[in-house]
């Protein structure tokens, strides 16, 4: 259901991990105050979860920047929230 986008992802983590965690998360894809994508390729206010979807092209070209920022993270160059 939600590879074909017939339920949004803040279904599946509200089902998955409860409504404190999809609460806290928010809305997941469109456009956010800085017209920036919400939740999407950089991390949310839950420690630990990251969303990385779209087509092919997106993923592709994105995930190298994902996993820059978990690498900095890591390495505690970016603070952990």
């Amino acid at each position: 259901m939600l590879s074909t986008g017939y339920k949004p992802q803040e279904y599946l983590v509200r089902k998955l991990f409860g409504d404190d965690i999809a609460d806290r998360v928010g809305p997941i894809w469109g456009f956010g105050d800085g017209f920036e994508l919400r939740n999407m390729y950089a991390r949310t206010r839950q420690p630990g979860l990251w969303f990385i979807a779209g087509s092919l092209a997106q993923c592709r070209i994105n995930s190298k920047y994902l996993a820059l920022q978990i690498k900095a993270i890591e390495a505690g160059i970016l603070a952990r929230i």
